[in-house]
Order: C-alpha cells, then structure tokens, then sequence
C-alpha cells in the first residue's frame, strides 16, 4: 500500500499551529507592536519640540528683561539730572537758546556710556536737540516707539545687525549699524514735582557688555535645554525599555500559564490512556525477555522505548503540576552529586570525558530534590546528547555570595542566534524525538525558587549553561 502524507501530516500541522498560537505569535507573520522604537521616534519629535519652544521662550525673555533693566536704570539716571539741572522749564517753552543748565544736561545725556546717539523730543514730537545737529527741529510723525514713550511708559527697540531695515526710520539718518548692533531707548522725562511729562530723550546704544551677557545666557540656556532634552530622552527611553521588557517577560509568563493548561489536560490524557497499556506492552516484553531466545533482543528493544515513552510521561505531568506548591528543602551537594553519578558511567560508555568540579559545600536550596535533580538530568542529557564522540562535558560549581552558580557545558557544534532564542518555549525541539519541555521545565523550576537560567552558545563553539540558585549555607 503507497503511503498517505497528507493523513499523517495534518495532525502534525494542527498542533504545531495550536501551539503558535498559544505562545502568540500567529501564522500570518504579524510582527509584535515596537514600543521603543515608535516612543524614540515620538519622544524625540515631542521633546525637540518642546525644548526648542521653551529655548525660544527662555532666550527672548532674558533679552528682554535685561534690555528693559538696563533701559530702567537710563531712565532713573536721566530723570535725576533732568532734577537737578532744573530743566522741566525749557522743555515747556524750549523757543528760546538753552540755558546753560539745560546745554549741560544737553552734555551729560550725550556722554552717557556706550551712547552713538541722542534726541530729546517735546511732547508735541518735535526733536528740541540731538548730538546730529540736522534733526534739531525735525518732526517725525511715524514712530510707534516715540507715541508710546509720550504716554509715560519706557520703550526698548534691540536693532539686530543681521537683519537690515526694509524701510529705515527718518531718525536713523547717518546711523551705521555695527557688528553688535545698537539698542533703542525711549525715555519719558516727569517734572519732579507735578509728575507731568514734560519731554522724551532717546538715546541710541551699544552697551557692549550687556550684549555680549545676553548672548551668553542665551547660549548657556540653549546649551542647558539641548542637555535637558537628551537627559530626559534618555531616561524616558530607559524607562521605556525596562517596562517593555517587564511588559513582555509577563508575556511570557501568561503564554507559558495558557501553554500549562493545555499540558496539563494532555497530560492528563497521556497518563490515563497511555500508562496501563504500556505496563502491559513492558511485562510481556520483560517476560520474553527472560523467556531467551531470538526474541531476547528485540524484548529488551521494546522495553527500553516503553521506558522512554514512561519518561515523556513523567516529563508532562511533571511540567503540569506546581514546583511551588509544597515548601521542601534541597541539598545543593547531594543533587549534583547524584546527577554527576548517574551520568557519569553512561558518558564513559559513549567514549566521552565527564569533568566534575564541585566545591565541598554548596548549601541548601528552597526546592523539591527530585524537581531540583530534573533541572540538571534535562541539562546534562542536552549536553551528552550535543557531544560528538570523544568530546567533554563538564559539571562545575562555584559561591557568589548567597548564590551558588552551576555551569553545565559540552564541546557540541553549539547554537546560532535564532535557536538561542526560541530554546526555552514550550514544545520547541531540534531533536528529532524530543518533546521540547526539558529546558521550559528546568527554568520553570528554578525560576520558582529565586534563581536564573542563562545559556551561552556559539556555533561551533558549544554550549554553557549557567544555572543561579539561592541557597543557605549549611
């Protein structure tokens, strides 16, 4: 009769597709949402958005309010000698020659520091005096800056040399910009007594100094924000990372629970439709076994695969049931050393060399001994199966404080990237008649009782397996 591949495929097929699904990943090649690339392209817009809106901000109102202090500070200085020389008088009929008071505040206004320009304004906008003696008498009607001057309040106008007027201002006849710039000041002058404003000084500036400090500070706060931005970038990138990575160990966690349920019903079926046949199918081996003859040999054959189904059996109900559900206590020691001596005549018997480096005490570890002993049997039959003939596996221990530190390792052909990462998911086997559960089960285990599993692999290189537990010394 011609086989029928497509009968014995199907089955093979479902499950592998069930148990796709149950780890959630599914068929169709859906790729898992990136939360930390998408949050780095996000955040990165978001934060350069709002550190280049906050430099802005920060930058003009420290020009701002240290051109407007500085302008405060020329308003008080003018108004005092405006007090003093007695002045308020010819500002009201300013017909007549200045008196020599006045043609002395004229001097002390325009020896001011850092001071290219100076204009003294009436209130009805007529220039009175100016240090360029062509304005004197001029008006200006179009000046916003002046109008508000005129009402009693100090203007400020920061000219920037980079960018040049498209219609200069009538009054900045013969004034040349400079490489620094020059500050507009408009400075209302009171009469000290009536408080009555009597007339307007503008002065044309380049206080070198205050310049050269606001572009400093602007330059720190610039400095201070990109800084910030990538500080903060940073740690919320970090913070990303750390909970997508808690975010999918819990995945993991839940997918290994829903795998769990599923083991455990078939396990459960396993054991109830499986188990008594097969003790029927290893007497009557056993019996013509020990009956001899031509059937001696194919006996022992059947004997020893009923063994090993008997074994996958105890491997799914093992996976199934809880480690954690009764508290017992393991010595470290005796484990390893009743692993190491069951492995140790079958690595002899296959031409491999077994190394074992213990140390004397190792203490006692908060788990069952037989689920403690199935962790390092999984390891160790991984490792003797992955060894070509004359090759090594080795069995170490070694303290770390409160944690003891196993190392099983072979001299196999090793593990590439894409199986490193797939070697701990329930039912994922490269052996042609494995199951897939030993390592779930052994990082089960111990995760169950505080410690770690990690495995370092090469191709070519062969495989090490770090197993961490905390233990109590004894």
């Amino acid at each position: 009769m011609s086989p029928q591949p497509s009968r014995r495929q199907a089955p093979d097929s479902t499950f592998h597709q069930a148990v796709h699904w149950l780890r959630g990943f599914p068929t169709s090649g859906t790729q898992p949402f990136a939360l930390t690339r998408w949050f780095a392209v996000v955040g990165s817009l978001s934060i350069g958005v709002f550190s280049l809106a906050m430099g802005w901000l920060l930058t003009s109102f420290l020009a701002t309010r240290m051109l407007e202090r500085d302008a405060a500070i020329s308003r008080d200085f003018v108004q005092s000698i405006a007090n003093i020389q007695q002045v308020v008088g010819w500002f009201r009929t300013p017909d007549g020659a200045p008196t020599a008071s006045t043609a002395e505040f004229f001097v002390h206004v325009a020896a001011m520091p850092d001071v290219l320009r100076a204009n003294v304004y009436s209130r009805d906008r007529r220039v009175l005096w100016s240090s360029r003696s062509e304005l004197i008498g001029r008006v200006f009607p179009a000046n916003h800056e002046l109008d508000e001057a005129l009402s009693g309040r100090v203007v400020v106008n920061l000219d920037d040399h980079h960018e040049a007027e498209a219609t200069p201002k009538p009054e900045h006849l013969g004034l040349q910009s400079t490489q620094y710039g020059y500050v507009e000041n408009y400075l209302p002058v009171f009469d000290e007594r009536s408080r009555e404003l009597i007339g307007v000084i503008e002065l044309y500036r380049q206080p070198k100094a205050l310049l050269a400090a606001i572009a400093d500070g602007q330059r720190r706060v610039w400095i201070g924000a990109a800084i910030g931005a990538l500080a903060l970038f940073g740690v919320l990138v970090w913070f990303v990372r750390r909970t997508e990575r808690a975010l999918r160990e819990q995945q993991r966690r839940l997918v290994d629970a829903e795998t769990l349920a599923v083991v455990g019903e078939l396990s459960a079926a396993v054991a109830h439709s499986i188990r008594n046949p097969l003790g029927s199918i290893r007497s009557t081996a056993e019996l013509q076994r020990e009956l001899g003859g031509a059937d001696a040999e194919p006996a022992s054959e059947i004997v020893r695969n009923v063994d090993r189904i008997e074994h996958l059996v105890r491997t799914l109900l093992s996976y199934a049931n809880d480690p954690g559900d009764h508290q017992q206590w393991a010595s470290l020691d005796a484990v390893l050393l009743d692993v190491a001596g069951r492995f140790q005549h079958d690595l002899q018997q296959r031409g491999r060399r077994f190394e074992i480096r213990l140390p004397t005490r190792l203490g006692k570890v908060a788990a069952d001994p037989v689920l403690l002993s199935q962790v390092f049997n999984s390891l160790l039959a991984n490792a003797s199966e992955a060894t070509p003939g004359q090759g090594q596996v080795t069995l170490s221990a070694r303290m770390h404080g409160s944690q003891a530190e196993v190392v099983v390792a072979d001299s196999g052909s090793g593990m590439d990237a894409s199986q490193l990462t797939s070697i701990f998911k329930p039912f994922y086997t490269t052996k042609p008649r494995g199951l897939g559960l030993g390592l779930p089960l052994a990082r089960r285990i111990v995760e169950r009782v505080g410690g770690r599993i990690e495995v370092a692999s090469r191709p070519g290189a062969g495989t090490e397996v770090h197993v961490w537990l905390p233990v109590i010394p004894t």
